[in-house]
């Protein structure tokens, strides 16, 4: 059955033999669906104070009506979480880039990349500085072998100008095809190595997490959060067909900071609630990070292109070589990358002399894997390319908890976007969008719990709609958003296509649209989406449509931030109940329900921790199992108290369903996918879904489970481990009675030709195996000249070519060597300084027939930069 968000998380404790007396009952696996129950949209009026029943005056994090709706905490979004200005740039501390030893040139007659280049990084070895731009204009445009323009690549370095339309940047460079005006930033979060796995599903929204283990992690360190698109995962959502090419694949989720460790209870404290569900059964990974670049700012002046001269600005024409989409193809403005803590502010576009009317070749700002950037008061207009592959876009989240405020699009393909499972807790808040030619949208890839606070639609509207594009059938767009919020949106004029609708909304799970005004107010929530496996029941609520002048507050990021700030010194860093993590824990959350399991006759005991290391804390315990705890946080003066009501259950907790993947937290399993090598042996998990909401691992709650193979030829089971006997796919089949229910889920499983997996010298993410996964969706990749990959063939033989899929290979060569050995240690060069040719298919290289036991791919970078991203790799025996 589907399980959406559940919507409270309860304590479950296994009392051994306990059972259900009656006949035992079979229930559905987790496969299998259950009819939908179809709910038409809620037009509700607000109260007759103006506010929505979802933020009443007493609102706290956490809270829900009566049918489980909520709303996210959207405070966080900003520079530092919104809790200290903007910097202001020190004019004592300035390196003027017309000055000696730069002297770079301020009237746009000759180049200036060289110059500015020299200041940003002179300011990178004084560990900080401001890099002032007087007014005037400068030209820069990409130097060989680079796909930027300028590159920031350090923390505490700001590129200021005199003022906008004072200072001008100008990129005097027509073909800028995957390369970057201005980038700060160049890779990944750097994981150090230490992690650590969740032990507990935390289904609500929480900044507590039950870990297995805190060695290694302090407060401050920076985290990602990963999971598997699992099997179960993918069902969920309804896209186990429209994603099943991600199967298997690891994704970020959550960029966050620590802000305590508990190293006796095994909890670490983040400084951001979470954003979605986070269940055992998708191998959520704590992985801490080196400290990612920070404090780095773009302010004060504006930057334009020159516009290609070349006809062809059709929608593919990003394919033809030859044409003006083709080099003006992924062109960007500003890309910031894995930066945290830095702000871009009064910057616009503008249009060159020379230019028609384009200001942009195609993308704006965009903000990829960021955490708590900040852009205010920015204009960006009139990108020439606004054709598909993701042009024209003008701003993009892919990050977690950014700001976007008081900021205008202009003329896009879409104005603002969202983009994959990281970009979750952004807000966008008082902007303005023209005229672009398809609506601002949540594109692809469940980007969730979201929040667009006034935005001015002009010939607009927002869409958050199923969306069935993408590079394959088996990799679509798919369920874009869900516990997003769209609150007091203004509809100047709506988009030409929607007829009077500015908000378009179709999200898993719950959706919220809250408020709007102007000429224009339309809202469409009751969609059935282009996807039929994808159920977006119940329809999404929608309250105070045509009513956004009366609706209060008329910010609701301004009111949470003003709330969390003013009371943050009486907030709670952990609340445990009898030492564990209590369910849906927030900082400020001051009234909590936890449910003890059935039977339970002992009294609870709370413990709790102040997030204020001044605060003092005071802990009344509840009188009995049915009682009420009540802690007090005290702090110069003020106090606040946090209720915690227990009940017990009223009945055992029994199982809904069950899935099977396999562990691949033990050795034998292929990285990607349900797949295994033939001879291997990989031992199998299976979680099961409580009906309290709760997801655990089989093995912990000491039931007999039973394992089966449809086909014992390709595979058998043996307890739970599956040995694999010969290539072939196999069903598997998971079986366990719990407390007399029985439930049973069968799982497709590949076995493949046993092959040694590729090794790699280093790799950003993108895995060395992923080069034999036959997965066109995805690759290895690692930054620098001389990485490589190395693949180890079954026995020695003689080998003639290879052929190479290279990832974005139709828009840029790649340089490599090859190099071939039969012992591992003495290898030949057979291949060398080869340049790939621009294609998306599969390259063959040849060279003259040599004995082979290892081969070696060497990269040298390709014509845009120093990395190296091969989709799949072929050799052929001879």
């Amino acid at each position: 059955m589907r399980r959406k968000w559940p919507f409270l998380l309860l304590a479950f404790t296994l009392a051994v033999g306990l059972s259900v007396p009656g006949t035992p009952e079979v229930r559905a696996s987790e496969g299998e669906s259950q009819p939908s129950i179809d709910r038409a949209g809620e037009n509700l009026s607000l109260g007759t104070d103006g506010r929505s029943r979802l933020y009443p005056n007493d609102w706290y994090p956490g809270y829900k009506d009566e049918q489980g709706r909520f709303l996210h905490d959207f405070s966080y979004a900003g520079y530092r979480r919104g809790e200290t200005e903007l910097p202001k740039t020190a004019k004592n501390k300035r390196i003027d880039v017309t000055k000696s030893p730069y002297f770079a040139d301020p009237s746009g007659g000759r180049d200036a990349t060289q110059a500015i280049q020299k200041a940003i990084d002179a300011a990178v070895a004084l560990g900080g500085g401001v890099v002032y731009l007087p007014k005037g204009t400068y030209q820069v445009k990409p130097q060989d072998g680079k796909d930027y323009s300028l590159n920031i690549p350090a923390s505490r370095v700001v590129l200021k100008g005199d003022g906008m339309n004072k200072t001008h940047i100008y990129n005097a460079q027509q073909n800028m095809k995957n390369k970057d005006i201005i980038r700060i930033g160049n890779g990944d979060w750097k994981k150090t190595g230490i992690s650590t796995k969740l032990r507990k599903s935390v289904t609500d929204p929480t900044v507590l997490l039950p870990v297995e283990d805190t060695s290694g992690f302090a407060v401050n360190d920076y985290v990602v959060i990963s999971f598997e698109t699992t099997p179960g995962f993918l069902r969920e959502l309804g896209m186990q067909n429209k994603w099943s090419s991600r199967l298997g694949k690891v994704e970020p989720l959550f960029y966050r900071q620590i802000v305590g460790v508990d190293p006796q209870n095994n909890t670490i404290t983040l400084d951001i609630p979470t954003r979605y569900p986070m269940k055992l059964r998708d191998n959520i990974t704590i992985s801490q990070t080196a400290d990612p670049i920070v404090e780095v700012g773009l302010e004060d002046f504006s930057i334009a292109n020159i516009q290609n001269a070349k006809s062809g600005l059709s929608e593919d024409d990003f394919k033809v070589v030859g044409t003006a989409g083709y080099e003006a193809d992924n062109a960007k403005a500003v890309n910031v990358i894995a930066v945290a803590n830095s702000w871009i502010r009064n910057i616009n576009t503008y249009k060159p002399a020379g230019n028609t009317d384009y200001h942009l070749l195609s993308k704006g700002i965009i903000l990829d894997r960021t955490k708590n950037v900040t852009v205010d008061h920015v204009t960006m207009q009139y990108p020439q390319y606004r054709g598909a592959n993701g042009n024209g876009y003008l701003y993009q989240f892919i990050g977690n908890d950014n700001l976007i405020k008081n900021s205008k699009a202009i003329g896009a393909r879409h104005s603002f976007t969202y983009a994959n499972f990281s970009a979750n807790g952004n807000v966008l808040q008082s902007s303005y969008s023209e005229k672009p030619s398809l609506l601002t949208d949540f594109h692809m890839y469940l980007s969730m719990a979201n929040l667009i606070d006034n935005l001015v639609v002009n010939g607009d509207g927002i869409s958050a709609i199923t969306r069935d594009y993408g590079s394959s059938e088996t990799n679509r767009h798919g369920v874009v958003t869900t516990e997003s919020v769209f609150w007091n949106t203004t509809g100047q004029a709506a988009h030409p296509s929607k007829s009077g609708v500015i908000v378009e909304s179709e999200q898993f799970g719950n959706g919220y649209v809250i408020g709007t005004k102007g000429r224009d107010t339309g809202v469409n929530v009751n969609i059935v989406g282009s996807i039929p496996d994808a159920n977006t029941q119940p329809f999404d609520m929608e309250e105070g449509i045509g009513e956004g002048n009366r609706l209060s507050p008329q910010s609701l990021y301004q009111d949470q931030s003003k709330k969390r700030i003013k009371d943050i010194h009486l907030g709670l860093q952990s609340l445990l109940v009898n030492g564990e993590a209590i369910a849906g824990m927030q900082f400020l959350r001051t009234d909590y329900v936890h449910t003890l399991p059935y039977g339970t006759t002992e009294t609870p005991i709370i413990s709790a921790k102040a997030y204020d290391k001044d605060a003092k804390v005071k802990i009344k315990q509840p009188q009995g199992t049915n009682g009420t705890g009540e802690i007090t946080v005290s702090y110069r003066g003020h106090k606040q108290n946090v209720r915690v009501k227990f009940k017990v259950a009223d009945t055992p907790v029994l199982p809904e369903n069950i899935s099977i993947s396999p562990n691949k937290t033990l050795p034998g399993w292929r990285v990607a996918g349900n797949a295994i090598s033939a001879g291997a042996s990989g031992e199998l998990s299976s979680f099961v879904t409580l009906d309290n909401g709760e997801i655990m691992n089989i093995a912990e709650l000491d039931v007999p489970v039973t394992y089966a193979s449809n086909d014992d030829t390709i595979g058998y089971t043996e307890g739970t481990t599956f040995h694999a006997v010969k290539a072939g796919k196999v069903d598997i089949i998971v079986s366990c009675v719990f407390n007399g229910v029985t439930v049973e889920a069968r799982e497709k499983f590949e076995v493949k030709e046993p092959i040694a997996e590729p090794e790699g010298s280093s790799d950003d993410g993108n895995l060395p195996i992923h080069t034999i996964d036959r997965d066109p969706d995805s690759r290895w990749s690692a930054d620098g000249k001389g990485q490589y990959l190395q693949l180890e063939l079954e026995q020695q033989t003689e080998v003639g070519q290879v052929s190479i899929q290279f990832y974005n290979g139709h828009t840029r060569s790649n340089y490599f060597d090859l190099e071939i050995s039969v012992d591992g240690i003495n290898y030949q060069k057979v291949l060398s300084n080869v340049a790939s040719k621009k294609q998306a298919a599969y390259e063959t290289f040849e060279f003259e027939p040599v004995q082979a036991k290892f081969i070696r791919y060497v990269g040298q970078g390709n014509e845009s930069n120093t990395w190296n991203s091969i989709i799949e790799f072929w050799v052929h025996v001879n």
